[in-house]
Parts: C-alpha cells; structure tokens; sequence
C-alpha cells in the first residue's frame, strides 16, 4: 500500500465518495474502461466523428440554404454537449487543477472556447473541426501511447529537425551554384532539398547535370537513415510503454509511467523519487 506523504500539501487532490452524484459522474467521464464509461465515452467519439464529418460538409458549395442552417444549428448544439461535458468533468475530477492544466483538460477548453470568444460562427466552426479531433486522443490508447512516445523523443525530433534545415541550407546553395539555369535562387534550392531528403519528391524541379544528380542521391540517403532512426527510436518507445506500464494508484487504469497525472481520473502519481523517500520513511 503506498503511502503519499504530500497529501496534505496538495489541497485539489480530493477523494470522491463511494456514491452519489459526483462519484457517478467520475465513473461515466473518467472510468472509460466501465460498463457505462464505455457507454458514455463511446457516445462522445461517435458524436466528435460525426460533427466533424457534418462540419465538412457544409463546405461544400452545391449545399441548398436550408441544409447550411441546419449544419449551423447542430454544430451550435454540439458545441452546447461538450460544453456540458466540460463542466462535469471539472466538478467530478479528482483533482481539478491537474485536469484543467492536463492536455485532455485544455484540448475540451479549446473545444468550446472559439464559439465563446469569436463572434463569427463560421470562423468558430472551422476551429473546432480541428479541436474536436484531439479530442479523440483521450479514447484511443495506441493514440495516447504514440503521443507518450513522441514526448519522450523530443531531443532526436529536434535533432531531425535540424539537420534537415541545415541540409536545406546547404544543399540550396550548392544546387544553385551547379544549376543556376534551373533554380533562380539559393531558396527554391532548399526547397528542393527539403522536398527530396523528405522522399515527397514533388517534380516540379529536377536537376539536369550529372554534379546535381548526386547532390540529390546524397540527399535521398540522408533523408531515409534520419526518418529510419527515429521510426526505430519511436517505436521501442512504444513497445516500452506497452511492456512496462505502470496503473494509477487510485482508478487503477494502466497508463503510461512517466505521466504525472492520470489521464483518467486526474490524480498526480507518485514517481519513483517520490516512491523511494515514502517507503524510506515508512
């Protein structure tokens, strides 16, 4: 049994009771592994899915006036249900703070933050297609774990990262020193670099000459050992948050180790610093 030597500090760390209103609330919101958090949970992804899925379609042009105030009406009343989610969600989460500072607490606040705030609804709607989709992250454990795993690969993205801008660079320059005829500057150079170390290949520029040729070869074998290294790194992340998940000590929900709080039900975890000194003192 662990033992949490902070407790007292920590004044938003709330326990919930056996039952009740709250405790229900925390069971449909929080506990999606439950029979009626399942329910619920599912409920909310289908209504995201569909939204999103309505929301495009009222791009399009052929659309007949009745049909876009309706889209418009149902997007203002899902925005209404997440709101209402939302707020239950605050009120039934162990530790309110955590969660309203959690990816999953900002993602919902997003949600329904531009109908609020922005007086054109359009503009609004627009935003929230792309919020309501993170909001999918929070039912998908392969999403939750990728997203764990991409955290924790910061540093070799950002080392990535730069040395493709630095290969651009580069390879801009020298592109435009060896065909200034087909590039008419170091820029669209780099372009091109980034176009072939990525392997998109886009063909709206190709070099002719045989220096160039190679340049582009050098490229190619770059870009596939960068994104062949971090596919590798990534997924033994993955493959260790899979193996060596640790659960919360209050939902007992598995969840990746090093998050501090949990994704469920909001309570902070002990790390295993704080594990040590607790069980040193008990």
């Amino acid at each position: 049994m662990r033992i949490d030597s902070n407790s007292s500090n920590r004044p938003f760390d709330k326990q919930l009771p056996h039952s009740g209103f709250r405790h229900i609330l925390n069971t449909m919101l929080f506990e999606v592994h439950s029979g009626i958090g399942k329910v619920v949970n599912l409920t909310i992804t289908l209504l995201i899915v569909v939204s999103v899925l309505i929301s495009m379609t009222g791009t399009l042009k052929a659309l007949e006036p009745s049909w876009v105030i309706a889209i418009e009406q149902l997007e203002y009343w899902v925005t209404v249900v997440f709101a209402v989610e939302f707020v239950a969600r605050c009120y039934s989460a162990r530790n309110m703070r955590a969660y309203l500072f959690s990816f999953y607490g900002m993602v919902d606040m997003l949600a329904i933050l531009p109908m609020l705030l922005i007086g054109d609804p359009n503009i609004a709607i627009r935003l929230l297609r792309i919020v309501r989709l993170l909001k999918l992250v929070r039912y998908l454990r392969a999403m939750r774990l990728f997203i764990s795993s991409m955290r924790d690969t910061l540093e070799m993205l950002s080392v990535v990262v730069g040395s493709i801008a630095l290969g651009a660079i580069l390879s801009g320059n020298v592109i435009y020193a060896l065909e200034p005829e087909t590039f008419s500057s170091a820029f669209d150079g780099a372009w091109w670099g980034i176009v072939t170390m990525t392997t998109v290949g886009y063909g709206d520029v190709v070099p002719h000459t045989l220096a160039g040729r190679a340049v582009a070869v050098c490229l190619m074998v770059i870009g596939i050992c960068m994104f062949a290294a971090v596919t590798a790194i990534v997924s033994v992340k993955i493959a260790r948050a899979l193996h060596h998940g640790v659960r919360c000590h209050d939902c007992n929900k598995a969840i990746a180790p090093e998050f501090p709080y949990c994704p469920y039900c909001a309570s902070k975890q002990q790390q295993e610093g704080e594990q040590d000194e607790t069980e040193s003192q008990g």
